[in-house]
């Protein structure tokens, strides 16, 4: 249980490359299966979702480098490209029980990866994420997402020890919390 009236601690997380293994125990990277000079390749990349797919341009300014909160996606492998801007990191945690809203991450399981930019990756279903991308240097970034629609989505704060369950994220009002243990008040840092 979280104790409230304490200051959050600072939980410091190094920034590390994303690579194909590095990466693979959140999602993975998508890139194409061979790269030969002289012959085009097309290879066939997974994305699942359970709903209508939804392709959306995010614009995250550069904008602080902490933050309290994760989430996780029930329906699909969430798909994000940097297509312009500042050097971008994102910080995620392996899935935990789908079926069980109190699985949640330890703060030493989360680490924060540097994007690279032009080359997609996707979260494995379930994988916590920080809700934005990091921007580290102005004036921002911008990425392609691929979401679902209804999005069902958790979210867990550190900061409070609460957890929200939304049926989908985009269109249900924020439902009550719930208390879940994550220790005493928690704020990771990049």
């Amino acid at each position: 249980m979280t104790n409230e009236s304490s200051p959050p601690l600072r939980h410091r997380l190094d920034i590390e490359p994303m690579t194909a293994e590095s990466f693979a125990p959140f999602g993975r990277i998508l890139e194409s299966s061979s790269e030969p000079a002289d012959e085009r390749v097309m290879t066939r990349l997974a994305f699942e979702c359970d709903g209508r797919t939804t392709v959306h341009a995010i614009w995250q300014p550069c904008a602080g480098r902490s933050f309290s909160r994760l989430e996780r996606h029930f329906g699909v492998t969430q798909t994000f490209v940097q297509v312009s801007g500042s050097a971008s990191v994102v910080c995620v945690a392996a899935p935990t029980d789908l079926a069980d809203e109190e699985a949640i991450p330890r703060p030493r399981d989360v680490r924060a990866f540097l994007i690279n930019p032009g080359r997609p990756f996707a979260f494995a279903r379930g994988t916590w994420h920080s809700l934005d991308r990091f921007v580290l240097a102005p004036p921002g970034a911008t990425f392609v997402i691929l979401n679902v629609d209804p999005n069902p989505t958790q979210i867990v704060d550190f900061a409070d020890g609460t957890s929200r369950r939304y049926a989908d994220l985009d269109a249900e009002p924020s439902p009550a919390a719930t208390v879940v243990d994550t220790g005493p008040p928690l704020v990771f840092e990049l």
